[in-house]
């Protein structure tokens, strides 16, 4: 499995992922701030402390929401594979 080497936040609460082995992408966030578990990261302030954790390579938060490293890696494949069919995954 591809490890996540950068985690980027924007201020539209997009997180830029890119991979080990070349994937990278924007995982917009803006749907799943309305699950209870993601609740805190509607703070800017709170979405913008992102990082990799150093033990499990999974985004983390400091508020303690997580996004599990697999889960990412495969809405970017999906979303990867969508452009190359022609279709638009963001809209």
């Amino acid at each position: 499995m591809a490890k996540i080497i950068e985690v980027k936040p924007s201020e539209d609460f997009r997180l830029y992922v890119k991979y080990s082995d070349g994937l990278d992408g924007f995982i917009d966030m803006k749907k799943m701030l309305k699950h209870e578990e993601y609740k805190s990261l509607n703070d800017p302030t709170e979405f913008m402390k992102v990082k990799i954790d150093p033990k499990t390579k999974d985004i983390i938060w400091e508020c303690g929401a997580t996004m599990c490293k697999v889960a990412a890696y495969g809405m970017l494949k999906l979303k990867s594979e969508m452009k190359a069919l022609g279709f638009d995954p963001d809209k």
